[in-house]
């Protein structure tokens, strides 16, 4: 066996350096051998949602499907796909792997899918594991010869995220006479891999948004901090009839979400 390696270039702004490669089998002695290193290709990561991107609730393991094309002159034997959270494999805090199953599409050329599975009570067992998960690809071609492709490109790294929520937003009084006060509130909750639990969204910024009568586009209000409960409200003059809602961008480590309107009439 001849262990192989190679590394992809960084095009992504965010992802500046490279990563050192790191062999991670023992040659086994009387092997054959070929000249040329397995060659991945047309990764594909959550099938390319959101950036790559990934929500996993509280307590419940969430599938993320990885697929590649890798080409060998002495065909494809197997291979294995592994996310892991740092960039070194050796003081990497989180890791998620599983074997591929390939499909031949030719006698150098296979399709290779896995299945890996975050699981906030196995391998997510921290809310700092949130973030960027890079890709390493392990193959054995048919001579028994192993190469790792452990880089960075625009498609080997998956965002593992804390999904939120945020409650139905209440806008009180209804009815509510024009030109008086309308108090508009709702509460964000997040993820925590660490409680398997959903627990208050502190300290993030979240808009009030409403839109005139049935129809048409939502305008930002105001902009609010979710308070030590999680919740947001904000005193607003009653216009006219029309629908409020509160909205949160997400962040590197959380998703986006949006509360559901609340109509109120103006007398």
């Amino acid at each position: 066996m001849r262990i192989r390696a190679t590394v992809a270039a960084a095009t992504a702004a965010a992802l500046s350096a490279a990563l050192a490669v790191t062999a991670l089998a023992v040659p086994a002695a009387g092997a054959d051998q070929d000249d040329s290193a397995s060659k991945f290709s047309n990764f594909d990561i959550n099938h390319d949602w959101l950036d790559y991107t990934v929500g996993v609730e509280a307590a419940k393991k969430r599938v993320i499907p990885i697929s590649a094309t890798v080409t060998d002159p002495s065909g494809i034997k197997s291979v294995s796909f592994e996310l892991r959270h740092g960039d070194d494999p050796a003081t990497a805090d989180g890791m998620i792997t599983a074997p591929a199953t390939c499909h031949a599409i030719n006698e150098i050329t296979s399709w290779c899918e896995a299945l890996l599975y975050a699981d906030p009570k196995a391998n997510l067992h921290s809310n700092a594991l949130a973030g960027l998960w890079l890709l390493s690809s392990t193959a054995v071609d048919g001579d028994g010869n192993v190469t790792r492709s452990d880089g960075l490109d625009t498609a080997t790294f998956a965002r593992i995220k804390r999904t939120t929520y945020m409650t139905q937003t209440d806008a009180t009084p209804e009815p509510v006479t024009k030109g008086k006060n309308l108090t508009v509130k709702a509460q964000m909750t997040v993820a925590s891999w660490e409680k398997n639990k959903n627990v208050p969204l502190i300290g993030h910024q979240v808009l009030l948004q409403y839109r005139k009568g049935t129809s048409g586009a939502f305008v930002t209000l105001k902009k609010l901090k979710t308070d030590r409960n999680g919740w947001a409200k904000a005193t607003v003059k009653a216009t006219a009839d029309g629908a409020y809602r509160y909205t949160f961008a997400g962040t590197n480590l959380t998703l986006p979400a949006a509360g559901w309107t609340d109509y109120v009439d103006v007398k």
